[in-house]
C-alpha cells in the first residue's frame, strides 16, 4: 500500500514537473533548493564568527523569514502548474522580484543595520572593508599599497595573522570608485557600507538579463539562475564584490551584442580593473573583435582592434 503511494506520487510529481514552464523549473530548483540551505549552509559574517542567514533576524522575525523564502520559493512553480495562463508575464516577475528581496535584498539590509548599530568590523566581509579603509588612506594622502591597516578596524575583524592587514588585495579600481562615497559620508557623519555600492551592482546586474537573453521564459529562467545562484547571492549579504564585477561583464557583452565596440571594451577592461579573474576574458574580446571583421592583412587586425584603444588607456591609468 505504502509502495503504490509512493509509485503513484512519484508520477504525479514527474508529470507536474515536465508541464512546468521553463522559468518555473529554474524557480522551483533554485527557489526550493535555496529556501533548504537557508536552515544551516547559506551562511554570512557576523559579530566573532558565520552565522546562518536567518540569524540575522530577532526572535520571531527570523521564522517569519524562513516561511516568507519557503512560501514564495513554492507558490510560483504552483502558481505556474495551476493557472499559468493567468499567471501573466508581469505577475512572474512581481512573483521573482519578491523572491529576490525576501532572500537577498531584506537580510543585506539587516545585515547592513546591524553593523552599523554595533561595531564597524562587525557583519562585513574583510574584503569590503578593506576598500572602504584604502579608500579613508588614500583620502588622507596615504598610498594604500603602502600602508598597513593595523590602525582601521580591520585588525579587530575575526581572523588571526589576517594578510589583509598588511597587503591591499585589490586593484586600484575598487577603491578609487569608492573614495568619493567614503568622503562624502564622512564628511557628513553618515556611516559608509561597501554594501551600498554591492547591492544595487546586483539589482544593475539582474537588470542586463534582457538585454543578452531572448524571450519572457529564458529571461525569467536566466534572471532567476544569477539572482539565486547558492554560489553567488550569500555573497551580496556579506559585501563581496562578485556581482560589481558581474555587472560590467554582462554590461560588456550586451554592448557586444549590439556592436558597441568601444563602450563594450571599456566595460570588459572595468571588470577586469575590478578584478584579476575578469581579466580573462578580454584576450577572448580582443579575438572575437578581430575575428569577426575577417581581416586579411595585419593592417586589417589593427584596424578591428582600434576602437579598444580607450580600454587599453582605462587599464593603464587604473593600474
Amino acid at each position: 500500500m505504502l509502495a503504490k503511494s509512493l509509485e503513484r506520487f512519484i508520477k504525479w510529481a514527474l508529470s507536474a514537473w515536465r508541464d512546468l514552464s521553463l522559468d518555473a523549473k529554474v524557480v522551483a530548483l533554485f527557489g526550493v533548493g535555496n529556501w533548504f540551505l537557508l536552515f544551516a549552509n547559506h551562511t554570512t559574517v557576523a559579530a566573532t564568527h558565520d552565522v546562518p542567514l536567518w540569524q540575522l533576524f530577532p526572535p520571531g522575525a527570523d521564522v517569519a523569514f524562513l516561511v516568507t523564502c519557503g512560501a514564495l520559493a513554492f507558490a510560483y512553480p504552483y502558481r505556474d502548474h495551476r493557472s499559468r495562463g493567468s499567471f501573466t508575464t508581469r505577475a512572474r516577475i512581481a512573483h521573482l522580484v519578491a523572491m529576490i528581496a525576501a532572500f537577498v535584498i531584506i537580510p543585506t539590509f539587516a545585515s547592513i543595520i546591524l553593523r552599523e548599530t554595533g561595531k564597524p568590523y562587525t557583519y562585513i566581509h574583510d574584503g569590503a572593508l578593506m576598500v572602504e579603509e584604502a579608500s579613508r588612506k588614500l583620502l588622507a594622502g596615504m598610498n594604500p599599497y603602502v600602508a598597513d591597516y593595523l590602525d582601521t578596524p580591520m585588525f579587530f575583524w575575526p581572523m588571526i595573522n589576517n594578510p589583509a592587514l598588511y597587503h591591499l588585495t585589490y586593484f586600484p579600481f575598487m577603491f578609487l570608485v569608492s573614495a568619493p562615497f567614503v568622503w562624502f559620508f564622512d564628511h557628513f557623519g553618515f556611516i559608509w557600507d561597501q554594501r551600498y555600492l554591492y547591492l544595487p551592482a546586483y539589482v544593475g546586474t539582474l537588470a542586463l538579463v534582457p538585454f543578452v537573453v531572448r524571450g519572457a521564459a529564458p529571461r525569467l529562467a536566466m534572471a532567476a539562475a544569477i539572482a539565486l545562484n547558492p554560489q553567488l547571492f550569500p555573497f551580496v549579504v556579506e559585501g563581496r564584490n562578485d556581482f560589481f564585477v558581474l555587472l560590467f561583464l554582462f554590461a560588456g557583452l550586451a554592448l557586444l551584442m549590439r556592436e558597441r565596440r568601444t563602450t563594450s571594451s571599456l566595460a570588459f577592461a572595468a571588470a577586469g580593473a575590478a578584478k584579476l579573474h575578469a581579466l580573462i576574458f578580454l584576450p577572448f574580446v580582443a579575438v572575437y573583435l578581430v575575428a569577426t571583421k575577417r581581416p586579411r592583412t595585419v593592417r586589417d587586425v589593427v584596424a578591428a582592434l582600434l576602437p579598444t584603444w580607450p580600454a587599453a588607456l582605462f587599464l593603464l591609468a587604473t593600474f
